[in-house]
């Protein structure tokens, strides 16, 4: 089935809108619509158009319950169907004519495939809340593949929370270990403390029944008293029945006959009577009435014919008035003139003021805007002023890297003068081959000796880094310490009390928000609706009464006023009288305004009642909290005293699963570290002996080597190095610096060229210089300084000839053409209307041209005005000629029901109607009163008791019976008091009712256990029947929806993922995994939020299209899934909806234009966009 249009005939806001979803190759349709624009009220519409308008709907603030109504068109593949919603009990699918259909909302069954609300809600229907929480339950329910195909195949929320309260409500009620906790085994500690109760309370069957027999002797004639007393009491309210009803009894009779003699008369309606004589009445208002139109209808016509204007100046009224707004234009205008002129003026002194700045001695503007230079020559000399500061500091330049390179040259041939000769070391280098033959000591020694130092700072650093510490070696390698799987189960068991605590508090939490938003919609309906509460009610007429109790006490009764109302009413003491009316009517106004809004205030006492279960709730959830808090400090208490033995406070019980692996590791490094020691002193042995042979050496070349004794192998063999090397180098470093030497000139020599290039250069610029000054009419002479700022006064004086060209030319002179062209106009029209003002002023023609048009209007209006009161008059008229025959006709009508001819005769007839109805009338009031006081008995009987009765014997016999009344009393209260002595007796020795009482709390105990026993089989048959249902499903439909879903698990991640895989851990419990690039295995635990959500669409987008292999199709409805989706993540996700819509209908509701605009961007053809807010739709 498909929604081929939706029409919101009378829902929410809309009135009369229709939105066509035509079918395409893919049916995909987005709703967009602003905030407010009716998003969530069309949503809302296609559930209730299908499946009924909810009977607390909200969409009733613009159309009334009664008049509400949806409509649209379902399709399938064998036709279609138009149908129309409105909202009530039965009968609520009507036809496109109004009419209900047959059969109802049987209709529905093709097109719906047997699914309702709740099933279309859960399968067909999803919104970004539901998107999170799914994908948040992907994640909680750490990688459980049956939950998770389950709950997102099935669209059923908060599964996974649904199994644990049903373990735990089994658990609450029974286990196999007792606690104090579970239920039934509180209703077994009640079972003995019964037994129990009923052992002790257990008699001798002699002595019991004596005392049983005497208490039962005094029951006996206390209820045959009582009985006696029963029977004089019914006799007694007969005879009071009879006097009640006689006299009523006694005038039904009468009036049964007198309504007999009456049978003849017609009834005729209560207020005929009124009726004749509001007619007669009526009749002659409405001839005096007519009269006086007639008048008036006379009297506009006359009116009329005097009222003529001038119809050729009122049809150019229009140009008149744009003539007004032009004149006042213009003389805007011409008030500016003077202004713009004024404007002119100070241009062209500024422009000579700047020109004489230059030396200028023209005087006429237009001469001196003519000389003003041409922008390139400007910027010729502007660029040659910057060119300048280029060549100065060239010059600096090269003069400075002259003076360098010679500097250079004369210090290479110091430094040659200054070379030696170096010394012979070949049987240094002997030396050093025959130690490095050996081996690398030194960076054996160093290795080792870094080997070592990490390993004893491995050592330290394990040490230091186990948390908690305290222990040296010595005392952590002797430590007793718990098991591995001891922690981990205390681990188990103190996360489940931390979840359980968390889901304690976060139920405190949601129960005190709950009653937070019940108590703002109490206040809010208060506000609104503006309520009165009880309370203020009562405060009110508290108020009230205080004020008139002082008002009686001081001005009827003379008393003095108490000190304590005193104080109350301090303000008020004054003017009392004055003080309690305003009281008295805001009391008055509270009550009804009350009984006005009774239905509010009904609302507000359930909203009041739902706070006060809410209350309950948070205390019991406050309670439960606490509980688990007293929980989580015993196992606080277990968790130390498993640690005892240890010299540190133990840390969380993960932190300690994570302690235990890293003791041994520190252990471990221990031993690492003392096999390092050793291979460092062998090394450190074989060093000495290489140091000493290197040192015999270099003292030999010269070298001082004692500062060398101390020393690293590695520091004496680079020492030596560097001495062999420095003797090398010297040779070296004599023929280097006669290759400086050479090198230095030779840069000298070719600095000095560069600095006569730059002398050159500004030689050059100089004659450019005088040039371009020249060009530009300025001194040659003129200093470069100066020059900078004569080329700011030609760029103002540029400005200012601009300037007097605007003001000249587009602001002067366009005010004289306006001023022309409005006089012109002017003519024209005085021409063709008034050729009497021809010879005025044109502003002062258009002002008596006004007064003109505006006398004609209103003459044209009167003229209206008039011939609208004739055709009111006229019309009146007429409608009082035909009240004038309805009042007939209805006087007639009359006279043919009472079958009279005249109204005389009419009259007599109505008074016997009256009385007639007046009988009926006393006769039902006297029916109802026999029944009220006949005490249930019907009118028959009563008047068969009062059949042949006297009214003085009855009173006689009251009075007898009365005295028997009062002596049955006194025998009553003597055999009570027996009865007491006989049950106190009884009672001493135990025969109370302790015994059945215990045997009653026996019985009650034993039906508590079996209720309980009977709900824990239902609660645990729930829970094994929930898991089994999602093994089943699991078994059935993980290997195609798990491909499916991988499919397009591909999709919405963009390739991140190649598809899904269930793996199985060490106990062989499956685990779903998102599969990437190269086979790498990612956990869902593992994954973003972001990814689940993701992943919780793909399966339910798998789970639909293996739904609909086997059904027939309904609409998917989408509600803003992505608002929190990234574009790209957004993108793949509508491709995703856009596959499902070429095997279903997909409706994308969203308030966000940009989703629109991405979904138009990714998606090639075939969508369809409905806009709300404009009611069409665009195909993208």
């Amino acid at each position: 089935m498909r929604l081929g249009r939706l029409d919101l005939i009378r829902y929410g806001h809309f009135s009369d809108r229709s939105f066509n979803l035509p079918a395409g190759e893919s049916d995909f349709h987005i709703i967009f619509g602003p905030n407010e624009a009716g998003k969530s009220t069309a949503l809302t519409a296609i559930e209730d158009l299908l499946f009924g308008i909810d009977s607390r709907s909200p969409y009733n603030f613009l159309h009334d319950y009664a008049s509400m109504r949806v409509g649209g068109v379902l399709e399938n593949g064998h036709g279609s169907l138009e149908v129309v919603r409105r909202k009530g009990n039965k009968d609520t699918l009507l036809g496109p004519e109004g009419s209900p259909l047959p059969g109802g909302d049987g209709v529905l069954a093709p097109y719906l495939a047997g699914g309702d609300r709740p099933f279309f809600e859960r399968m067909f229907s999803l919104d970004h809340i539901r998107l999170e929480t799914g994908g948040r339950e992907i994640l909680e329910a750490k990688d459980d593949v049956g939950q998770m195909l389950f709950s997102a195949g099935a669209g059923i929320a908060g599964l996974r929370e649904r199994l644990k309260e049903l373990s735990a409500e089994a658990d609450d009620l029974w286990s196999a270990r007792r606690a104090k906790h579970r239920k039934f085994y509180i209703a077994d500690d009640k079972l003995s403390e019964a037994q129990k109760a009923l052992r002790d309370q257990t008699l001798t069957a002699t002595k019991w029944r004596e005392l049983k027999r005497a208490f039962d002797d005094t029951e006996e004639a206390c209820a045959a008293i009582g009985e006696k007393i029963r029977d004089a009491t019914a006799e007694r309210n007969r005879l009071s029945r009879i006097r009640r009803v006689f006299r009523d009894v006694r005038r039904k009779q009468e009036l049964d006959c007198m309504l007999s003699d009456l049978s003849h008369v017609v009834l005729l309606p209560e207020d005929a009577a009124q009726t004749v004589a509001n007619a007669q009445s009526s009749d002659s208002k409405s001839e005096a009435r007519r009269a006086t139109l007639r008048e008036q209808l006379d009297r506009a016509a006359q009116e009329l014919d005097g009222l003529a204007f001038d119809e050729t100046l009122v049809q150019r009224g229009e140009d008149v008035r744009q003539l007004h707004e032009r004149r006042i234009e213009i003389r805007g205008e011409k008030a500016d003139l003077p202004k713009r002129q004024a404007e002119l003026t100070a241009a062209e002194e500024k422009l000579r003021a700047d020109a004489k700045e230059l030396g200028w001695t023209e005087t006429e503007s237009a001469a001196l805007i003519d000389r003003i230079p041409s922008r390139t020559g400007v910027g010729v000399v502007r660029s040659l002023l910057a060119k300048r500061g280029e060549i100065d500091a060239g010059l600096i330049s090269h003069a400075q890297l002259l003076r360098e390179a010679q500097e250079a040259a004369d210090e290479a041939k110091g430094r040659l003068d200054e070379a030696a000769d170096p010394a012979d070391t070949s049987k240094l280098a002997l030396v050093l081959k025959t130690v490095r033959e050996q081996g690398d000591l030194a960076g054996g020694a160093r290795a080792a000796e870094k080997t070592f130092r990490e390993a004893a700072a491995l050592v330290e650093r394990r040490l230091n880094a186990l948390k908690p510490g305290g222990a040296d070696e010595d005392a952590l390698a002797a430590l007793a310490v718990p098991a591995r799987a001891d922690v981990q189960v205390y681990r188990d068991r103190e996360q489940d009390q931390k979840r359980r605590l968390r889901d304690a508090q976060q139920s405190v939490s949601s129960t005190r928000q709950e009653m937070e938003r019940a108590t703002a919609a109490f206040d809010r309906t208060v506000r609104d609706e503006q309520l009165v509460t009880p309370e203020e009610l009562q405060h009110a007429r508290s108020r009230r009464d205080s004020l008139w109790h002082l008002v009686k006490l001081r001005h009827i009764e003379g008393g003095p006023v108490p000190d304590d109302q005193e104080k109350t009413f301090a303000d008020e003491l004054d003017d009392l009288p004055g003080a309690f009316e305003p009281a008295l009517g805001r009391a008055d106004d509270l009550a009804d305004r009350r009984f006005e809004h009774a239905e509010a205030a009904g609302r507000l006492a359930e909203i009041r009642r739902k706070i006060g279960e809410q209350e309950i709730l948070l205390q019991q959830a406050q309670a439960n909290e606490s509980a688990l808090v007293e929980e989580g400090e015993a196992l606080g208490a277990e968790w130390r005293l498993m640690w005892k033995a240890a010299p540190f406070e133990p840390l969380s019980a993960e932190a300690m699963l994570e302690w235990l692996p890293a003791c041994e590791d520190v252990l471990e490094a221990i031993q690492h570290r003392e096999q390092q020691k050793d291979d460092l002193d062998d090394l450190r042995s074989r060093v000495g002996e290489a140091r000493e042979r290197l040192l015999a050496e270099l003292t030999a070349l010269g070298i001082d080597a004692n500062d060398l004794k101390e020393e690293s192998l590695s520091l004496i063999l680079q020492r030596a190095d560097q001495a062999q090397r420095a003797q090398e180098a010297a040779a070296q470093k004599k023929s280097q610096v006669e290759d400086e030497l050479a090198a230095a000139t030779k840069l000298a020599g070719k600095r000095g060229r560069d600095l006569k290039n730059a002398e050159d250069a500004l030689e050059k610029w100089q004659e450019s210089w005088m040039a371009a000054l020249k060009e530009l009419g300025l001194a040659e002479n003129t200093a470069a300084e100066a020059v900078g700022t004569q080329l700011d006064i030609i760029d103002n004086m540029r400005g200012a000839a601009d300037k007097i060209s605007s003001l000249r030319y587009d602001r002067i002179e366009k005010i004289t053409r306006d001023v022309a062209d409005f006089e012109q106009v002017v003519a024209k029209l005085l021409q063709d209307v008034a050729g009497d003002l021809s010879g005025q002023a044109a502003e002062d023609a258009i002002l008596a041209l006004e007064a003109r048009l505006d006398a004609a209007e209103r003459k044209r209006d009167l003229r209206s005005k008039k011939i609208s009161d004739i055709e009111r008059f006229t019309s009146q008229i007429d409608d009082l000629d035909d009240e004038r025959r309805e009042l007939a006709a209805s006087i007639s009508h009359l006279e043919r029901a009472a079958g009279v001819e005249t109204v005389e005769a009419l009259n007599k007839a109505i008074g016997q109607s009256d009385r007639k109805r007046a009988h009926e009338r006393e006769l039902q009031d006297l029916v109802e009163k026999l029944l009220e006081d006949g005490d249930g008995k019907s009118i028959e009987e009563l008047a068969e008791e009062c059949e042949g009765v006297s009214m003085d014997e009855i009173a006689a016999r009251e009075a007898s019976l009365q005295a028997e009344f009062d002596d049955l009393q006194d025998q009553q209260t003597q055999a009570a008091e027996v009865r007491s002595q006989a049950r106190d007796a009884f009672q001493a020795i135990g025969g109370g009712d302790e015994a059945a009482q215990a045997a009653a709390s026996r019985q009650e105990a034993l039906a508590d256990m079996e209720e309980i026993a009977a709900r824990y089989v239902r609660v645990r048959t729930s829970a094994v029947l929930l898991q089994w249902a999602i093994d089943r499903y699991r078994r059935e439909k993980q290997t195609p929806l798990l491909k499916r879903a991988g499919e397009l698990f591909k999709i919405m991640t963009g390739g991140s993922f190649a598809g899904l895989q269930v793996a199985f851990d060490e106990q062989d419990a499956a685990h779903l995994t998102g599969v990437r690039g190269g086979d790498t295995a990612v956990p869902v635990s593992r994954m973003s939020t972001g990814t689940a959500d993701q992943l919780y669409l793909a399966l339910r987008i798998a789970a639909i299209e293996d739904y609909l292999e086997r059904a027939d199709a309904l609409p998917f409805v989408a509600d803003d899934l992505f608002i929190n989706f990234d574009d790209e993540r957004a993108a793949a996700g509508f491709t995703l909806l856009a596959e499902l819509s070429r095997k279903t209908q997909v409706l994308f509701f969203t308030h966000h234009q940009h989703l629109v605009e991405l979904a138009r961007a990714n998606l090639d053809s075939g969508l369809n966009v409905v806009r709300l807010s404009d009611h069409t739709a665009a195909a993208a």
